[in-house]
Formats: C-alpha cells, structure tokens, sequence
C-alpha cells in the first residue's frame, strides 16, 4: 500500500481530509458510507446488472466511482500527523461470494480498460498528495 510522507505539511490532518474529500467529490467519486460495515453498489454494465460489495477498513476513509465501463474504481484512504496511505483499486466479485481486489494498471485493455483508467486517476491523486 503506497504511503506518502507529509509531516512537513502545512495542514492539519482535517484540512488534509477536507482536501481529500474535494478532490475526489470534484472527479465524481462518492464517500462510501457502510452499513455495518458492509456496502454493496449496483452498475450496468451492457444491459446487466453488477453488484460490487466493499468492507469497511477501520482507520480509512472509502471513496468509489463507477468507471466508464460499469466497473467500480476505489480509493482507501487514512490520513496520519505524518503521512497519507491509500490503496486503490477495482473490486471484482467472483461467483458472487468471492471478493478480489484487481490492481489499477497502467495499460490496460480490452474488457479491463477500466484498470487503466483508475490507473490513470491515481498518478492525478499521488501528484496531488505531493502538494500536501
């Protein structure tokens, strides 16, 4: 999980995660907010119904956009005094009980396009925490 440093940051950690929250409110992602500990989000994707379930991680903030193929694109993210972690991902539900989390990709085609695109969304984020 990539972790970038901030301790010489000229914010508090509620601006930073105000900040956060912007960012990602102003690229269309939505704070996920869990129902005991679980949240599930319904996309369309070529006429069908997908149903992603995301688990809330104790210390993090959840952040998750559909992506322009009907795949989900997700950020965790927990701010420290020092530092600011966040893994990013695509949920993929396998026969409907397994969860797995696929890594953005730089490249990616074909019916994982969307990989690319979250890939691409994430050099805009870590380019973004730098200004922190």
């Amino acid at each position: 999980m990539p972790q970038i440093q901030v301790s010489h940051s000229k914010f508090s950690v509620a601006e930073r995660r105000s900040k956060l929250a912007r960012w990602f409110d102003a690229r269309g992602f939505i704070l996920s907010v869990f129902d005991k500990g679980t949240l599930r989000v319904s996309t369309y994707r070529m006429e069908e119904l997908i149903v992603f379930k995301l688990s809330e991680r104790s210390g993090y903030q959840t952040f998750y956009k559909e992506s322009s193929e009907g795949a989900l694109l997700v950020f965790e993210v927990s701010v420290s005094e020092e530092s600011i972690s966040y893994d990013g991902y695509c949920p993929l539900l396998l026969f409907g009980i397994w969860s797995k989390k696929l890594a953005f990709k730089q490249g990616a085609s074909g019916l994982f396009k969307y990989r690319d695109e979250g890939y691409r969304i994430e050099q805009q984020f870590v380019e973004m925490l730098h200004q922190l």
